[in-house]
């Protein structure tokens, strides 16, 4: 029987018309020449072939066996003892039945082998993907470059370390700016030979960024050179953690000191500031008066470096919840917004949507705050302090970029340090404090800044809860 795929194909029905068209020539056309008789018997050669091509060796035999009995009627027909005539349309019937199968044998075998080279083509896509899937899962950037050092291939890290997505084709030498990294590699091709632990830095948009690199030489079957491998891990946490723990320490290290003499200092202070005080009442000499105004004040001066010393030493304890980021930033640039206009700086607020920090809501707009006197005092007049949020790797990136004079690249290095200040009348502890409150919510603090220019301070935090959000 035939099944609805079959009854549905057009060439099912046009072998049919093809084949019974032909018989009825023959059969209609008994009195004619039997010249025409033999061509019409030649056309059966085309629904034979048509059924091969189409249902391969099955159509063939089928369709050569159902010509073979519609014509074996016309055989008894035309058919008058043995002779030449009869025997060839004998011999015909045979060809029906041999083209029939020669036909739809050859189209069966390609058809096979045309199925088996599907089957590899799927299983090495399947196998490329596979492939792909578990380099993708690595977490380190894996590229291969061919022999000129262009990048042939890169896995989901490699690209969320550059940043770019569109890579493939450029060459990996004019990612890194370091000479030594170009004589690696063209060793690494030379010698045929791998070279690990290779530190560089590169900077991405704006982030500077420290990187591990292992090149690794790459061979084809007939071990010829094809190219390079590179192993990239991106450091940066960890880097930026060391130094984390390095200030940490050195912040340890002066609290406690800190701690020890500012008691000691004050003390004297206190006394120096009753007696000068008592002075004042008790005199009406002008000089005298106006010095001891001066001590006063500068007394006055060195107990709130005491203060700032102690606080530094001992921080108030934390009291963590969840706040609106948004919110608090908005609330901050309200704030602010009046004593910066007076120097003519304009605030830019570019938020991504609703973000929910674990913070002490206090604490942060403390830095916050600090962070937005310190770009507009680095501005003389007419600046922009622009404040951005993006959410990344499960925590939020908060940047402060100033168009301000920027800092000594000596000096950047030094910021996060005790008592290390730009500013004629600094402290030298905003930054400090900072940067031990980013610490205590598990974040961290980058500075970049070039003279002239401008200065941006990009703050990481960890993201928090969304529901109870405090505001």
């Amino acid at each position: 029987m035939l099944n609805k795929k079959t009854i549905k194909d057009k060439y099912f029905w046009l072998i049919s018309f093809l084949t019974l068209l032909i018989t009825f020539l023959h059969y209609s056309n008994l009195m004619s020449e039997w010249e025409l008789h033999i061509f019409y018997r030649k056309l059966y050669y085309l629904p034979i072939i048509l059924s091969s091509f189409r249902y391969r060796l099955k159509g063939g035999l089928i369709s050569s066996i159902i010509i073979s009995i519609l014509y074996a009627p016309h055989i008894s027909i035309f058919g008058s003892g043995l002779s030449i005539t009869l025997l060839n349309q004998y011999l015909e019937m045979v060809l029906f039945l041999t083209i029939g199968y020669i036909t739809g044998k050859l189209v069966e075998t390609d058809y096979e082998k045309q199925k088996k080279l599907e089957n590899k083509i799927i299983e090495i896509t399947k196998l490329q993907n596979y492939t792909k899937n578990i380099v993708d899962s690595i977490n380190s950037g894996v590229l291969s470059l061919d022999t000129n050092f262009n990048i042939t291939s890169i896995n989901k890290e490699g690209e969320k370390i550059f940043g770019v997505k569109e890579v493939l084709g450029s060459n990996i030498l004019k990612i890194f700016d370091e000479k030594y990294i170009d004589d690696i590699f063209n060793q690494a091709k030379i010698q045929r030979t791998q070279f690990a632990n290779i530190n560089s830095k590169i900077n991405i948009e704006g982030i500077e960024k420290y990187l591990v690199l292992t090149v690794t030489p790459l061979f084809n079957i007939l071990n010829k050179l094809q190219g390079l491998v590179v192993i990239i891990q991106d450091k940066s946490k960890e880097k930026n953690l060391e130094a984390q723990a390095i200030r940490s320490d050195r912040l340890v290290a002066v609290g406690e000191l800190a701690t020890g003499i500012a008691h000691e200092i004050r003390n004297p202070m206190g006394i120096i500031k009753t007696i000068s005080q008592t002075l004042q009442e008790e005199n009406d000499n002008e000089d005298l008066l106006e010095g001891l105004e001066i001590i006063i004040k500068e007394i006055d001066r060195a107990n709130r470096v005491i203060d700032g010393i102690l606080n530094f030493a001992k921080p108030i304890g934390n009291e963590m919840k969840e706040v609106s980021l948004n919110a608090l930033l908005e609330e901050v640039v309200n704030i602010t917004n009046k004593y910066v206009k007076k120097q003519n700086v304009i605030i830019e607020l570019y938020l991504e949507d609703e973000i929910n920090i674990i913070a002490d809501k206090e604490k942060l707009m403390q830095v916050f705050i600090n962070l937005i006197f310190n770009a507009s005092q680095a501005m003389a007049m007419d600046g922009k302090i622009i404040i951005t949020t993006v959410t990344r790797d499960s925590g939020v990136n908060i940047s402060f970029k100033d168009t301000g004079i920027g800092i000594k690249k000596e000096d950047i290095k030094k910021l996060f340090n005790p008592f290390f200040t730009t500013k004629e009348k600094g402290i030298g502890l905003g930054l400090s404090v900072s940067d031990r409150i980013i610490q205590d919510h598990n974040g961290y603090m980058i500075i970049d800044s070039i003279e002239g220019e401008g200065t941006q301070v990009d703050i990481y935090l960890p993201l928090g809860k969304k529901e109870g959000v405090t505001n």
